[in-house]
């Protein structure tokens, strides 16, 4: 019997207030709608401040950035210039060998000083003296050997 008197209910509400079954003055309008603002003074300030760090943070960046690129900048410059000077060290390594080199040297001499390499009869021979062996043992194999 239950579900019978729920049924009547049920009809009568129908009758009485159509289709959505709530009373006409039940539904508000907009005018009685007040939003309320959850976010109060201290959650605003805390905002506030969590945006002035973030943008803090990203100027920081924008400079940190711009130091690493000057700093790239001069370190490229300077590689350059390493480069340059390495390669006239190269060139004046080859001067160095080339003016080493014999036959530059004995072109100079002759052209330059007038030397010319000596006749027979100026060259002068040294006797050669016997070598002085300090190893004793070394003398000791000799004369058991000879």
């Amino acid at each position: 019997m239950l579900t019978a008197e729920k049924w009547y209910q049920h009809q009568e509400k129908y009758v009485k207030y159509g289709i959505d079954m709530r009373p006409a003055g039940t539904i508000p309008e907009a005018a009685d709608i007040v939003k309320k603002n959850p976010l109060t003074a201290q959650d605003k300030a805390r905002l506030l401040l969590l945006i002035l760090i973030i943008g803090a943070l990203a100027i920081a960046g924008v400079v940190t950035t711009a130091y690493a690129t000057q700093i790239k900048y001069n370190i490229n410059t300077i590689s350059k210039e390493n480069t340059v000077l390495q390669g006239e060290i190269e060139n004046l390594h080859v001067a160095i060998k080339a003016e080493n080199n014999i036959k530059t040297i004995e072109e100079k001499a002759v052209a330059e000083l007038g030397m010319v390499y000596p006749a027979y009869d100026q060259m002068v021979f040294l006797p050669e003296e016997p070598k002085k062996v300090n190893d004793f043992a070394m003398v000791l194999k000799e004369q058991a050997y000879n």
